[in-house]
């Protein structure tokens, strides 16, 4: 059996006794140099794990043979950006239990003084700074690590226009602990070395404007759409990717039901249509849009270019790849899954009570989704086919022109068992 425990900031007086004790009764413990040192009186055997992920896992898999109880130490919370989705997906078969600790997002946001519910969480260690909205409309918490430090952060924004204000955490809670708020462009010129940082964006002050180069090379402002849903399909800039037309989006998001504030991905994004529509909804939110085609790509970034939204972010390649950079989303909408609903449906990180919405051009699909979200205790799960017929004039007269009937399953996220 593993027991994944948190052991927060790293510090034996952040310590409480249920994880003391938990520790005491463990056959076999495991963690870093720094965590295995909290607990010097620990009687079982230790095993030192290294920063190389490849060699933490054996010397897990070594441990499992010895049919005994197992505590992994994690900084922080196991459940922030942290071990655990790895130790789930390497033992399936295996009894996890997980044990809480204090994380730097929540001592970060008790420096800030600010509540953290409807804050916005990412990590860029190991990532690539690509991942950061480009409009920051909500407190957003970034994890920094490896060279992507607070000062490349701040930099990120100020080659985008924005001076934000930050708050950065470095250290927190051990003597040489740093707590500073400052704006990027002071940031970005900061020389203190910024280990182990967590760093707090704040909202512009400023309105965002997206600009577009004319053929003269001058700078012009494009303004936003705003709220603006069944754009006319030859508004967008299609290429050959395929796009979800005008009458099938606006029921897209009449299910999806998106409010000012969501978060929302769109999987199998193509020429960004409904992404672009759900941005103006979530005016105050983000769209994360995910998309593998090069060329789907290229018509996103054009079309958030051509239509002004500032809070659409392209993340580029496959779902469910690219779940490890997206924070968790109130609204998952899936167009396209390339055959791996069941993967998609079972790690899209939505929280309880969020809303999702697939769309189908199959039964078969339309059937393995219905299946797999009653097995994954999806609720008031409903289904409805749409097929829209233009009539386009000719000469005097007008001719149906049918549309490809279109099946769209739209469900709430149950509690989490």
């Amino acid at each position: 059996m593993l027991q994944v425990i948190g052991i927060g900031p790293g510090r034996p007086e952040w310590l409480p006794p249920a994880i003391i004790e938990l520790v005491k009764n463990c056959e076999i413990l495991i963690g870093g140099s720094r965590a295995l040192k909290l607990f010097p009186d620990f009687g079982g055997r230790q095993y030192s794990l290294s920063g190389d992920l490849s060699s933490s896992i054996e010397v897990i898999k070594n441990a499992l043979l010895e049919e005994k109880i197992i505590g992994i130490l994690v900084s922080g919370d196991p459940g922030f950006f942290s071990f655990l989705p790895r130790l789930k997906k390497e033992f399936p078969e295996e009894r996890i239990d997980v044990y809480p600790g204090l994380s730097s997002l929540q001592f970060a946001f008790a420096r800030a003084g600010l509540p953290w519910q409807e804050a916005i969480f990412l990590s860029v260690h190991g990532r690539q700074l690509s991942i950061l909205p480009t409009r920051i409309t909500r407190p957003t918490a970034v994890l920094t690590g490896g060279e992507n430090t607070p000062q490349k952060i701040a930099q990120f924004y100020l080659d985008r226009g924005h001076n934000l204000r930050i708050s950065i955490g470095n250290a927190l809670a051990y003597p040489e602990e740093l707590w500073a708020t400052m704006d990027a462009e002071h940031l970005a010129q900061e020389k203190t070395l910024l280990k182990n940082a967590i760093v707090i964006l704040y909202p512009a002050i400023e309105q965002d404007t997206i600009q577009k180069t004319t053929h003269d090379g001058q700078q012009s402002p494009k303004q936003s759409t705003g709220c603006r849903i069944g754009i006319p399909d030859e508004e967008f800039l299609r290429g050959k990717v395929p796009m979800t037309k005008a009458e099938i989006r606006v029921q897209v998001l009449a299910k999806a039901q998106i409010s000012k504030y969501d978060c929302v991905v769109d999987i199998g994004a193509g020429t960004g249509s409904i992404s672009i529509e759900a941005a103006g909804l979530a005016s105050e939110g983000v769209v994360y849009a995910i998309e593998h085609n090069p060329e789907a790509q290229e018509l996103i970034l054009a079309n958030q270019l051509k239509f002004g939204v500032p809070n659409l972010h392209l993340i580029p390649g496959a779902a469910p790849d690219v779940f490890g950079e997206l924070p968790q989303v109130d609204v998952c909408i899936i167009g396209g899954s390339n055959g791996r609903l069941a993967e998609i449906l079972a790690t899209v990180p939505l929280v309880d009570g969020g809303r999702i919405v697939i769309t189908a051009v199959t039964i078969e699909t339309v059937a393995q989704g219905l299946q797999l979200l009653a097995d994954l205790n999806y609720q008031a799960i409903d289904t409805v086919s749409i097929q829209a017929v233009r009539w386009k004039a000719v000469q005097s007269l007008h001719m149906a022109q049918a549309l490809n009937p279109i099946f769209i399953i739209s469900a709430r996220k149950g509690e989490t068992l």
